[in-house]
């Protein structure tokens, strides 16, 4: 790990020109995004994932940052001081909310970074939750348990069965955020659930990976939730308007696909019997 620490602000002026393809990071073989298949996985009867306080408002405003290869809003505490977080589901540790991110494709392209079913959605946020068990960002970089992302995938729909209020304003605060390191502070009148209206919490992918942008730690449980949330595309395409650090048009700002190696990846579904375990 100590190459992660070394190069870290290097490694952070990336760009998706080659989807990944060429950038210098010393992959290994626990990598992410990667393709997901029911048929493919391994039937687990694990217990469901705890969602904790992600009902509480956010006690303060939001911010949006443009980083040059996607949009990042900072998780703040609710209004009781109370931080969303994340246990159950065979995690030994709670994990707490500290930002969410994008990643999206074009208007002629669909861009999540995992595959569904051999498919990809039209975008995907990441919800990323750092262990409580380390004090600093630098110690959980180091720590093969130091992360839990999860990864949802964005659907565009001309009308949503459920219209998710708080994730179309997010999105609609990304016109605000346009070119590279602009900021935007906006009302959080809601809650992290609210951006999440329409998920399918019990039913999900859960394996073994990295960060999807550089250094590429190896340091993630991911959970990914195959039911896509609707989106009308008037909310979407703003996500498309968006410049890098180069000023040029932040698009498809997906990884390419990795290997999966040896690895197992596990299927939750709540209507399953008990039969098998992760």
């Amino acid at each position: 790990m100590n190459y992660v620490l070394r190069n870290y602000a290097k490694l952070s002026h990336f760009n998706y020109d080659k989807n990944g393809k060429d950038w210098k990071v010393e992959a290994g073989k626990q990598q992410s995004p990667i393709s997901l298949a029911k048929e493919k996985a391994v039937r687990s009867s694990a217990p469901r994932l705890t969602f904790v306080n992600y009902d509480k408002t956010f006690g303060s405003p939001l911010k949006l940052t443009n980083n040059g290869h996607t949009i990042t809003m900072v998780i703040p505490p609710g209004a009781d001081g109370s931080q969303p977080a994340l246990c159950g589901c065979m995690l030994e540790s709670i994990y707490k909310a500290v930002q969410l991110h994008f990643h999206w494709g074009s208007p002629h392209s669909e861009g999540s970074e995992h595959q569904i079913e051999f498919s990809r959605y039209d975008a995907e946020m990441h919800i990323v939750h750092q262990n409580c068990a380390y004090g600093t960002k630098k110690e959980a970089l180091c720590a093969p348990d130091g992360y839990v992302v999860l990864g949802l995938m964005l659907k565009i729909a001309a009308e949503p069965v459920i219209n998710p209020k708080a994730l179309n304003k997010v999105c609609m605060e990304a016109s605000q955020v346009k070119k590279y390191d602009m900021s935007s502070t906006f009302k959080g009148e809601f809650s992290l659930r609210d951006i999440l209206a329409g998920m399918e919490r019990q039913e999900f992918f859960t394996y073994q990976g990295s960060l999807t942008t550089p250094p590429c730690s190896e340091v993630v449980n991911w959970f990914v939730f195959p039911k896509p949330i609707e989106i009308s595309k008037r909310y979407l395409k703003h996500l498309w308007n968006l410049s890098d650090d180069r000023g040029r048009p932040l698009l498809n700002n997906f990884r390419e696909l990795q290997d999966l190696h040896e690895r197992n990846v596990y299927y939750r579904n709540q209507m399953w019997p008990k039969n098998t375990n992760i």
